[in-house]
């Protein structure tokens, strides 16, 4: 499993939970360039800044699924 990819404050030791594209250009249309890997906390902050930015939403994927 990949390790989340923040560097905030130190390097994340938690598994990474979340997978985002990243794009060169309009989501839909644009080539992917990279992928970054979160943990939920980190994944969840993305978002929120996002959302403060007035910027789209992050193009995220759950890696792992919980179970019930």
């Amino acid at each position: 499993m990949d390790q989340c990819d923040s560097k905030v404050g130190g390097i994340c030791s938690r598994t990474a939970t979340w997978k985002q594209a990243v794009h060169a250009g309009p989501r839909e249309a644009g080539r992917i360039l990279l992928h970054s890997f979160w943990c939920d906390e980190h994944a969840e902050k993305i978002v929120q800044k996002r959302k403060t930015d007035w910027q789209a939403p992050p193009d995220m994927a759950r890696l792992v699924v919980e179970a019930p």
